[in-house]
């Protein structure tokens, strides 16, 4: 039994992975001495990475809501929140996100990546071109489901038209949540290549979908993949 606080390791299977710009570790990281602040700068490009639409943003009120990931700090949502916010306007002053607030009387911050996006979103609310829209935080267990397309780049190879759009008749075929289990166990077999994936979609399809199937007839779920001539086209 792992130590409070010890990390367990990473499991296996497909994760999420959140991409992290290289300046991030080259300019900022090694100056950052407040925990708070670095937790800040992680979180946002976390978030971030899960927000769908053209402009990422994201409000002091939002994030303070994530007791998951903030639930450390402050004993009262009042003081959580300020918190929040010293740990997001220390990385606003050191130039890695841009805040602007709302003249609504909310009291509302909103935070922006100092990104070429995040700067042209900032000047077009300024000039009266833009306005971010109310939207609710999305729920921890939202920004934990899994993203077929994602998943795929992260632990199968680039996402190239082609596999786009077998992902997208997959997922009008078959339900996601068994997109990610076949994915799982191609990785896991060490199969990665689209067109296996598929066939086990297609075995599941007729033969039902079970524990004790999923793990049947991986020696069958081959042979169909090297069976198919155009597999060659999509892996």
């Amino acid at each position: 039994m792992s130590q409070a606080g010890t990390f367990p390791g990473f499991p296996e299977g497909p994760v999420h992975w959140v991409p992290l710009p290289a300046p991030l570790f080259q300019q900022v990281v090694p100056h950052i001495t407040d925990l708070n602040e670095l937790r800040a700068v992680l979180y946002v490009f976390w978030r971030f990475a899960f927000h769908e639409g053209p402009v990422h943003y994201l409000t002091d009120a939002d994030a303070a809501e994530d007791d998951a990931y903030w639930g450390a700090l402050g004993a009262t949502p009042e003081a959580r929140r300020s918190a929040v916010r010293a740990a997001l306007d220390a990385a606003v002053a050191r130039g890695v996100l841009l805040a602007v607030d709302a003249t609504d009387g909310s009291g509302r911050r909103y935070y922006f990546l100092n990104s070429p996006k995040g700067r042209a979103a900032v000047r077009a609310w300024r000039e009266g071109r833009w306005h971010p829209e109310t939207r609710p935080s999305p729920p921890p267990e939202a920004l934990a489901q899994p993203n077929v397309f994602r998943i795929y780049e992260e632990n199968f190879g680039p996402l190239t038209p082609l596999i786009a759009d077998r992902l997208r008749a997959a997922l009008a075929q078959y339900p996601a949540s068994w997109i990610v289990e076949a994915m799982a166990l191609a990785v896991e077999r060490n199969v990665r290549r689209w067109r296996y994936v598929e066939a086990i979609l297609e075995r599941w399809t007729t033969e039902g979908r079970d524990d004790r199937i999923a793990e049947r007839h991986p020696e069958a779920d081959a042979a169909k993949y090297k069976r198919d001539p155009y597999a060659r086209f999509y892996e």
